[in-house]
């Protein structure tokens, strides 16, 4: 499963890093600033950023050179595989579909490697369904394309708080408000919104569910509008928030 971070309560102050999740606060966004986005403060985090597209890839990761943010960028997932020989703090930000290694093949050799490596995913529209699969086999989150450095930076952000549980204030789900957007979702909602979460394309829940795709379509826009999620990620990482609380 996922590492997924929790912020602790009073009396779960000795919980691991990798079951903890956290909630942000508002108050305190406007009032300080998290670790990772001062440079100063930021504790060694590198990321590795395999891209096909070499403009694309250079570009993004010239923007986060460009935030003091340690890269290494490759073309294909065999180069870094090659590469990667010392484990580092830090985190593999890897498009699925690659030239030969794909990046859900990666992740399975990693994690049969026991690595700390955290792993996220690039996924186009069409591949999101698989990018959830990858959380459940053990990344930490994904981003869909195209991608933007407000997103990427985003990710990373989130990334390191997993890592060092940290700035949980800054980048975690409000658990309250999450609870308050599902109490608000219908019973056939509900039973959409598992499936999606558990990596299942708008056919293949229509299918499962017995209705036609476009009522798929229909519940899931009525979802993404009551749990205000900005995008389908976003909405992942929403429902892990919830499932982890309420141990589903």
């Amino acid at each position: 499963m996922a590492k997924i971070a929790k912020k602790p309560t009073a009396s779960k102050t000795t919980a691991s890093k990798t079951t903890k999740r956290a909630a942000k606060t508002t108050t305190v966004r406007a009032a300080a600033q998290s670790e990772f986005s001062q440079q100063k403060k930021r504790r060694p985090f590198t990321v590795f950023l395999i891209i096909d597209d070499g403009t694309v890839r250079s570009s993004l990761a010239d923007f986060l050179r460009k935030q003091k943010v340690d890269v290494h960028d490759y073309m294909t997932a065999m180069e870094f595989y090659r590469d990667y020989r010392k484990p580092v703090p830090g985190v593999l930000v890897s498009e699925i579909h690659l030239r030969g290694m794909g990046g859900m093949e990666l992740l399975q050799k990693l994690t049969a490697q026991k690595s700390d490596l955290l792993v996220a995913f690039l996924a186009g529209q069409a591949d999101a369904p698989l990018a959830v699969q990858g959380i459940k086999a053990g990344a930490i989150d994904f981003i869909t394309k195209a991608v933007t450095e407000e997103k990427l930076m985003a990710l990373v952000a989130r990334a390191y708080a997993i890592y060092y549980d940290v700035d949980w204030d800054f980048v975690g789900e409000d658990l309250a408000d999450v609870e308050k957007s599902i109490s608000r979702i219908t019973v056939r909602e509900k039973e959409t919104l598992d499936l999606v979460a558990d990596g299942l394309s708008s056919r293949e829940i229509a299918a499962r569910l017995d209705i036609s795709t476009k009522t798929v379509e229909a519940h899931r826009a009525r979802i993404n509008d009551k749990m205000r999620a900005d995008d389908l990620p976003h909405l992942i990482r929403m429902v892990m928030a919830y499932n982890e609380e309420h141990g589903s």
